[in-house]
């Protein structure tokens, strides 16, 4: 196999399938996630409130971000690492980044074009309630 799989293959475009994020508490996560994720048209596809897992994509069949409830073992990944989602929009990038501020994240980087990583890469940085680095980016001009 090589990488033309992935530019051929309708059902499954990208390398990575999804990635999954222990968390302190199902019900914190899940309303900052549902909320985080709105401005991209991703949903919650799959709740499963006995053993605390949720799962977020454009539907059930293209799910991406798994949550798990792990309590006070969950942890976040060390310094330099992050996930960041490709936004639809500016706007969309706003949105995240206000969704998050909103339900219990904490900034770490407004919504801004990043001229470091390029004159049209516009984004935005949060942690989420456990301290994962999530990042917004919109990389079109305008």
């Amino acid at each position: 196999m090589t990488a033309e799989y992935y530019r051929t293959n309708p059902g499954r475009r990208g390398l990575l399938g999804h990635v999954s994020f222990g968390v302190v508490s199902y019900e914190i996560s899940k309303r900052f996630y549902t909320a985080l994720l709105k401005p991209f048209g991703v949903d919650l596809v799959f709740d499963d409130p006995d053993r605390k897992i949720l799962g977020y994509g454009i539907d059930a069949d293209h799910e991406v971000v798994n949550i798990f409830e792990h309590g006070s073992e969950a942890r976040p990944p060390g310094s330099g690492t992050h996930l960041a989602f490709n936004a639809p929009s500016r706007e969309a990038v706003k949105e995240f980044w206000n969704a998050g501020v909103e339900n219990g994240g904490l900034s770490a980087g407004e919504p801004g074009v990043r001229e470091n990583y390029g004159k049209n890469y516009y984004a935005a940085f949060i942690y989420d309630p456990d301290g994962f680095k999530l990042e917004a980016v919109f990389q079109e001009s305008g």
